[in-house]
């Protein structure tokens, strides 16, 4: 006869087992679908559009790359500081006073003319400060010539902080005006505008040049257009 505790027991075990793999199973699901809930994966539905019409994706990137100046607009940018923080209207000006200074017991009244020539620029010359100003000034006085046609009635004295100087005249008469060529002057150097030469003569100059100064002899006919520092 068969044994019915033994065919009780193996049933039994089948039964554990069927149970064991069901609770297996269905911890396996739970866990899987709490991960799906924890980590979902963004459905292509889901990445907003910018307005123009590129994915918050590359907002980033965009931002980024955007904010990046490029040599010229940075250039621009110190040039305008630079016009601000001096007064400018331009980032090269050239304005022009006149000084009258009162007689003296050994002088008389003298009307003195200013030339300033102003500039910012950017990258900055190796003599300009360091946001990029520059500034040459002149101020005519009398010179050592007693009349028009010695060409040196009067005297330019430039002061510039380079040591070479380019300049260059025009001249005026009887409401015509030409435009000189342009000529290079050392400082602690007297020249004439006339034929751009070192100035040799007998006759002393009515002041002393300060040290590093640029002297132009010229007359009334001569005046001062340009200045600039030269390489």
């Amino acid at each position: 006869m068969p044994d019915d505790s033994k065919g009780g027991r193996n049933a039994t075990i089948v039964v554990a087992v069927i149970t064991a793999i069901s609770t297996l199973g269905a911890a396996f699901l739970a866990s899987g679908h709490k991960s799906k809930e924890e980590s979902p994966v963004p459905a292509p539905a889901a990445i907003q559009q910018t307005a123009s019409g590129v994915g918050s994706i590359n907002v980033g990137h965009d931002a980024v790359f955007n904010n990046i100046k490029s040599a010229g607009e940075e250039a621009a940018e110190l040039v305008q500081a630079c016009e601000q923080r001096h007064g400018m209207k331009m980032s090269a000006e050239k304005t022009e006073t006149t000084e009258t200074v009162p007689a003296t017991a050994y002088e008389r009244q003298q009307e003195i003319e200013h030339v300033d020539f102003r500039s910012c620029t950017w990258p900055k010359s190796p003599y300009s400060d360091g946001d990029g100003f520059l500034q040459i000034s002149s101020r005519t006085v009398p010179g050592p010539g007693e009349s028009e046609s010695t060409g040196t009635t009067y005297a330019d004295r430039i002061k510039a902080p380079c040591e070479k100087l380019v300049v260059g005249y025009g001249f005026g008469s009887q409401g015509t005006f030409d435009r000189e060529p342009s000529f290079t002057i050392k400082a602690d150097t007297v020249m004439t505008g006339e034929n751009h030469a070192l100035w040799k003569s007998d006759n002393t100059l009515p002041f002393y040049p300060d040290a590093g100064e640029f002297v132009v002899l010229h007359n009334s006919h001569d005046a001062l257009q340009r200045a600039e520092c030269a390489p």
